[in-house]
């Protein structure tokens, strides 16, 4: 063996290399498995890495012999359970205290790999006094069970750094008293945690106020809080990021106490779920900051003249500094009245004073922040119908060099016909070399037949591997046409998709055409363009071997 690789440094860099989540399920782990077997010098170093990320509790009994684990099956899905026939030895539990001593990162529960109350009851009673995950850094609490509260204090420890307390499937009504010591406990056994996030349903006090234990916090993500808890958090020094829902007493406290200077002084990305866009404007207004990523959600609306407004104030408030990334989103569950969800309309609509009497987002309501060449990332979902063309789209990417993310309206849909040819999508590829996530609606009927020449004289962007369409609407003489284009100018598309929210397929077009036949249709395009993306590759190969 080289004695290169008896240096344990790049024995780790090459670990953590080949340990990949995104590639296909499993295969990095078993590559992790086979080294660690290889010889001594790379089995701690590759057994680090395997158990660095541990999603779920279930390998470490499963790692026992057959007699003390055992697999229910859960009907009627036929999911495996994973359960108990007897306590672990001795000797099992080393087993089980090697491997928790490597595990860096924890979420307690996988829905794919779920287990029995006896399993987490099991581990939360070890028999030492020492802890069972040493080393870990980050927790992901995700068992709402009451009867398993217990092992929330077993997996806390002085050198955890990251908090996820997740209760999205049941939420913390099945929390009973006794859990509210425990949660008390954590910001004492925990002191040096630096993120947390908590559940955004309804406050639980027991929660909320372990907030106000840490003081050194970098990173919060909660539902509503009050005045004491909002004040405790304006004087973290060390916060860059809150993201939280806003509430009455807050906005009338920032008017009844005005915030000093050195509030939120660190703050770099600020989330607010807002009851509407106006009171996050108000709020953002009163508070003073200049986060350089916002986001916001809203319940209600909002309207154009809402977000005319909301764009207003960022090119007003943000004069001399750099936001990067934007962020505006109407949550789906509210749904927009019938007489602003028409059916698609013609591009050009009817014209009214040089603008389509369609109420909408039009181009000259994004110009202002064309002004702020630092974007990266524009995410716009909102009860609003968008009209935006080609000169529109080339003006705002000429605008944003880095732009990354450019998102409109993925889950609304643009409800009327886009006017966006291949055109506008070239001029945004040029534009922004480093894109890697678009979703528009484009007018498919600009494409007509497969050209011979490359379009936009060969333009490529190897970043993008799923790309969205929103509810661009398709016809089947046309799917051919769009997927040649497809998988020439992006050569690593994976996956195309359109009309894939409730919202969008509850909709019909003006010639009463159901959104399930656009969504086939763009399925279709989505496995011709895999194939063509094939053929180009083996051309590419046989040339090359000529």
């Amino acid at each position: 063996m080289h004695r290169l690789f008896l240096v344990h440094e790049l024995l780790m860099i090459i670990c953590e290399h080949l340990y990949d989540e995104d590639d296909i399920p499993n295969a990095s782990k078993k590559a992790l498995a086979r080294l660690a077997r290889t010889c001594k010098a790379f089995h701690a170093v590759a057994l680090n890495a395997l158990w660095s990320n541990l999603d779920g509790v279930a390998p470490l009994i499963q790692c026992l012999s057959a007699e003390v684990t055992r697999l229910c099956w859960r009907l009627p899905l036929g999911t495996a359970v994973v359960g108990i026939e007897r306590a672990p030895r001795k000797a099992e539990w080393d087993i089980i205290q090697g491997y928790a001593s490597r595990v860096r990162r924890l979420r307690v529960l996988n829905p794919l790999r779920p287990v029995e109350p006896s399993i987490i009851l099991t581990l939360s009673r070890p028999p030492t006094t020492s802890p069972l995950f040493p080393n870990l850094r980050s927790l992901v609490w995700n068992d709402s069970r009451p009867q398993t509260m217990g092992f929330l204090k077993t997996l806390c420890g002085p050198l955890l750094a990251s908090l996820t307390l997740d209760c999205s499937s049941t939420g913390t009504a099945r929390w009973n008293a006794a859990a509210s010591p425990i949660l008390t406990a954590v910001p004492v056994i925990c002191p040096a945690v630096k993120v947390i996030t908590l559940p955004s349903g309804s406050p639980c006090p027991p929660i909320s106020n372990m907030l106000l234990a840490w003081s050194h916090l970098e990173e919060v993500t909660c539902g509503e809080i009050d005045t004491v808890i909002f004040r405790h958090l304006a004087k973290q020094t060390y916060l860059r990021k809150l993201a939280f829902t806003l509430s009455q007493s807050i906005s009338q406290s920032l008017t009844d106490h005005p915030p000093s200077p050195q509030t939120f002084s660190r703050l770099r990305e600020l989330e607010v779920h807002a009851p509407e866009l106006p009171s996050l404007i108000e709020f953002m207004q009163k508070l003073e900051i200049h986060p350089t990523s916002i986001r916001g959600q809203v319940d209600a609306g909002p309207t154009p003249c809402d977000m005319g407004a909301f764009f207003a104030f960022l090119t007003e408030h943000y004069v001399g500094v750099k936001p990067q990334k934007v962020s505006l989103q109407s949550l789906p569950s509210i749904r927009m009245p019938s007489a602003a969800q028409p059916p698609l309309l013609p591009p050009t609509g009817n014209q009214f004073n040089g603008r389509s009497s369609h109420t909408g987002i039009h181009g000259n309501d994004f110009m202002p922040l064309t002004q702020f060449g630092s974007i990266n990332t524009l995410i716009i979902d909102v009860n609003c119908s968008i009209h935006l063309a080609d000169d529109d789209l080339a003006s705002l990417a000429s605008a944003w060099p880095h732009l990354r993310t450019f998102s409109v309206n993925k889950t609304h849909g643009w409800v009327v016909k886009s006017d966006i040819s291949q055109i506008g999508l070239l001029k945004v590829l040029q534009c922004c070399p480093r894109l890697q996530i678009l979703c528009i609606a484009i007018d498919t009927d600009t494409f007509t037949e497969v050209p011979l020449d490359r379009p936009g004289g060969g333009v490529q962007n190897m970043n993008i591997r799923t790309i969205d369409f929103a509810d661009s609407v398709i016809q089947p003489r046309a799917t051919t046409v769009v997927a040649a284009f497809l998988s020439d100018v992006f050569p690593r598309l994976n996956e195309v998709t359109a009309w894939k929210s409730d919202r969008m397929r509850s909709r019909r077009d003006a010639n009463s055409t159901s959104p399930t036949v656009y969504a086939i249709h763009w399925e279709g395009v989505s496995q011709q363009v895999k194939g063509m993306i094939r053929i180009r590759q083996q051309e590419r190969r046989w040339r090359r071997s000529e």
